[in-house]
């Protein structure tokens, strides 16, 4: 069940000094100093203690000070250049604007709220209001995304509404009821016992093509505009819970990152696996309609908690199908008895996936779904190197082989050289940052978010 990296991968650690107002100590150690006690005792019982505390206080400094003098070598390559573009983005606040709901971003730099009954939307240059929208009564929609056609898809748990912009103002034009009908019953377990599994919709996102997918945890939907302008489900699949991330290639190809909750069992402790599948799209054949159909008039598709669908409901969502899926897994990474989580991912050259795990900075080539390289972010301590979130994100540049990780402030900007090197090629400091997040990628536009307790609202500034 545990998968680790793997050794067939090669590996290499960059380490991070010299920065400003940031206590490295906050990270988990990179060398474990109870353990090495625990080694050193039992090779040497009859040392004494405060003999095997010097000597492992002396080897993690020897070796601290040899990977930093290392990597000081191997992994900078600092352009002075860069410091100009990074100061012109990052010196100072550009606006700051106060929302009394936490805002969210719709698309293309936009800010969205949804507060009091009301779904607020505000243009991406002065971040003025564009649009007030007065919601239905008891909807509680949890977010809200836009296609390129403009339309907006508002997502509650178990229902979609679509609204279009007519005559400058946003109406409703659709609503589509979601539950699980068209998928197999699924089950849970809870000790020995089994039951079929309640159905849960947990998020939206846009794609391409005026299209979104819906997932829920019994796998995902990809809704597309028919010919008379109303979305209808054209790729219905069942898929794994966990699913959190999902990344356009281009129209037919998807990176999808899950992270899969494994609870204490007889088997062994609580952990979770991170796993990451490239998704193919593929037309869908009359035999595999054929076969959905059939599954579902055995009762083997049955939906007790929705309403029940007619022969010709039922017959007229399979022939709506275009699509099912090919999957290849690019990762599954799970440590005995210990969580990971993503915590960044980018694509340089429409060439190589870079994702974040933890510490760790992995390349993927994206054509073959190969890793190609892996890297050990660490901060450096006087006692120790301290295992840093390398919380990476895109910096939008004319070769596309650059991006950048904050660290309280400190701005370290990577560039991945050849052979799928990296390298660090500046570093600065700037004290208005905190929590640094993407406003627009393609633009280099960032803000940072923070909820005021004093003045009970949100404060965000664009940088």
């Amino acid at each position: 069940m545990y998968k680790g990296f793997g050794q067939e991968v090669k590996s290499e650690i960059i380490v991070i000094s010299g920065l400003s107002n940031y206590n490295a100590k906050s990270y988990y150690g990179y060398y474990n100093y109870g353990r090495m006690k625990r080694e050193k005792k039992y090779e040497n019982p009859n040392k004494l203690e405060k003999e095997i505390e010097k000597e492992i206080k002396e080897e993690i400094k020897r070796n601290t000070n040899k990977f930093k003098e290392e990597s000081m070598k191997r992994d900078y390559k600092i352009d002075n250049e860069k410091s100009k573009e990074l100061e012109s983005i990052f010196k100072q606040i550009k606006l700051k604007i106060n929302f009394d709901s936490k805002p969210k971003i719709l698309r293309d730099g936009k800010f969205y709220v949804i507060s009091k009954g009301n779904l607020f939307i505000y243009d991406n240059r002065f971040f003025n209001k564009l649009h007030e929208i007065k919601l239905e009564n008891n909807c509680n929609y949890t977010s809200v995304i836009q296609l390129d056609n403009q339309d907006l898809i508002l997502f509650s748990q178990n229902e979609l509404t679509i609204y279009r912009l007519i005559n400058g103002k946003f109406v409703i034009v659709q609503k589509i009821e979601d539950n699980k009908a068209g998928y197999p019953v699924q089950m849970e377990f809870s000790g020995c016992m089994a039951y079929p599994k309640s159905y849960n919709a947990e998020f939206i996102k846009e794609i391409s093509g005026n299209r979104f997918i819906l997932v829920s945890n019994y796998g995902y939907k990809i809704y597309s505009l028919n010919e008379k302008n109303e979305y209808n489900i054209t790729l219905l699949e069942e898929y794994h819970e966990g699913l959190e991330t999902i990344i356009e290639l281009d129209k037919n190809n998807f990176l999808f990152l899950s992270r899969i909750e494994c609870d204490t069992s007889i088997g062994g402790p609580s952990c979770n696996v991170l796993v990451i599948d490239k998704i193919k799209l593929k037309e869908i054949s009359n035999s595999e309609k054929t076969e959905k159909l059939k599954k579902i008039k055995e009762g083997e598709y049955n939906n007790k908690s929705a309403k029940k669908l007619s022969e010709v409901e039922i017959k007229n969502m399979i022939e709506s199908l275009k699509y099912t899926h090919l999957k290849q897994e690019l990762l599954n990474y799970s440590v005995y008895a210990s969580h990971h989580y993503f915590v960044g991912n980018i694509i340089l050259k429409n060439k190589y996936f870079i994702v974040a795990i933890d510490y760790n900075i992995l390349i993927f080539d994206i054509s073959s779904g190969k890793q190609l390289k892996r890297y050990e972010i660490l901060l450096y301590g006087e006692d120790n190197l301290y295992k840093c979130q390398a919380n990476i994100k895109k910096f939008n540049t004319n070769n596309d082989n650059e991006f950048i990780l904050n660290l309280g402030g400190n701005i370290i900007m990577f560039g991945l050289m050849s052979n799928y090197e990296l390298k660090i090629i500046n570093k600065i400091y700037f004290k208005d940052i905190k929590n640094l997040k993407i406003l627009n990628e393609k633009t280099n536009k960032f803000y940072d978010d923070d909820y005021e307790k004093k003045n009970k609202n949100y404060s965000v500034s664009i940088f």
